[in-house]
């Protein structure tokens, strides 16, 4: 949130900058753009960010770029994708060998219940088969226990991790996106991006992710026992999950677009009265005054811009390991499904399927809710450019 101290500091940047710029030094070749960038790339409190980034992980720190604002304001963020799709491979490859021991087990498990199935005559009835069935069945719904704790666990690190980089980045953001000129649009999408973050993330956590478990669990318990089916109702909550998080992040996108583009105009209009007023009718030194501010606000956008790409990016590549976790083990119970159906252990086959089905459905709300933060920033982004553009 931009308090007091830093629009203080902002303030006291932007009367000293007036003062160099209006009167440089006798024989001293001055760079303007160079001097507003020092100037208010001094005056920006990053400390929250440059603390979030130095408490990541080693493994996510090698991801993101080094942090380096002012090189990425002049020369642009340098990224290898190359080596990015190459880390993704290496990493994804290892979670598939780290896994296998999971498939490992859950194939021997079917086999197990295939070849006891086979002797049911021998043992005079049906009985102990069924007891045995039980207990094979009962064993994976351990291992569908933990995977689904692990998951969950891992999807509500992920989402505090982005909700809290989110946070630390968001106040440098909008103390740019003011010092640009849109002040409107800050009062205005401060509020809105600041609570409904934490409106989606809270709703997120405590009722799409506990549907989604809700709906895996009702469909492994619908298959314990026959005659005893509520298949149906699993269906119903995992859809009414989607039906939430689709809601959630359509509202949220949708009221700061709208909200934004609205304001946006406003701004740069208010912008170009404010430098026409300076420049016409502050004597002898308006004009100064008034190219200063049109300088300040510009170096302010470049710095944004800068700062919103490096927002962006990071939200995508602090889930990207995460998610990639989640997905490979959903792969997993898909593959085991796959191998286990032939050997005759259809119940089986369907509860792989089913606890497949909702670690892919955790994995999909990641990936979206990180996707809506992308949007969110960049929409961001692009609304202060949208100010520059009618000024």
């Amino acid at each position: 949130m931009v308090g007091r101290k830093g629009r203080s500091r902002w303030l006291a940047g932007c009367i000293g900058l007036l003062f160099v710029l209006a009167c440089p030094a006798q024989g001293q070749e001055l760079n303007p753009v160079a001097a507003v960038l020092d100037q208010e790339l001094a005056a920006l409190d990053l400390g929250a960010l440059t603390s979030f980034l130095a408490r990541l992980d080693g493994e996510t720190q090698e991801l993101l770029p080094q942090f380096d604002l002012k090189s990425w304001v002049q020369g642009g963020m340098k990224l290898d994708l190359a080596q990015l799709l190459r880390k993704f491979t290496n990493f994804l490859g290892r979670e598939v060998v780290v896994n296998l021991h999971l498939l490992g087990r859950l194939v021997l498990l079917a086999v197990i219940g295939g070849i006891l199935s086979h002797f049911q005559q021998a043992w005079a009835g049906e009985r102990i088969g069924d007891l045995v069935a039980n207990i094979i069945y009962l064993i994976l719904m351990g291992f569908a226990v933990q995977s689904f704790t692990t998951t969950m666990r891992l999807a509500y690190t992920t989402l505090e991790r982005v909700n809290d980089f989110v946070l630390a980045i968001l106040p440098s953001i909008f103390t740019l996106l003011a010092a640009a000129g849109g002040i409107t649009l800050t009062t205005v999408c401060h509020p809105v991006v600041w609570g409904g973050t934490g409106i989606v993330i809270s709703l997120v956590k405590n009722l799409v992710l506990p549907l989604i478990l809700l709906a895996g669990m009702i469909g492994l318990v619908s298959r314990l026992a026959q005659g005893f089916a509520v298949s149906k109702l699993a269906e119903v909550s995992r859809q009414g999950a989607v039906i939430i998080l689709t809601f959630l992040v359509t509202i949220f996108l949708g009221i700061i677009s709208l909200q934004g583009v609205t304001v946006a105009a406003a701004d740069g209009l208010g912008l170009q009265t404010a430098k026409f007023l300076t420049g016409n009718l502050v004597p002898l030194v308006g004009g100064v005054v008034a190219d200063s501010l049109e300088l300040a606000a510009g170096c302010s956008l470049l710095i944004k811009n800068a700062l919103g790409a490096f927002a962006a990016l990071g939200v995508v590549l602090l889930c990207v390991y995460p998610a990639l976790k989640i997905l490979v083990v959903a792969f997993i119970y898909r593959w085991a499904a796959v191998f286990v159906q032939p050997l005759g252990q259809n119940r089986l086959a369907e509860s792989l399927q089913e606890i497949g089905k909702t670690v892919m459905v955790i994995f999909a709300t990641l990936a979206v809710v990180s996707l809506m933060f992308f949007f969110c920033l960049t929409i961001l982004v692009g609304l202060g450019n949208m100010t520059a553009i009618m000024r």
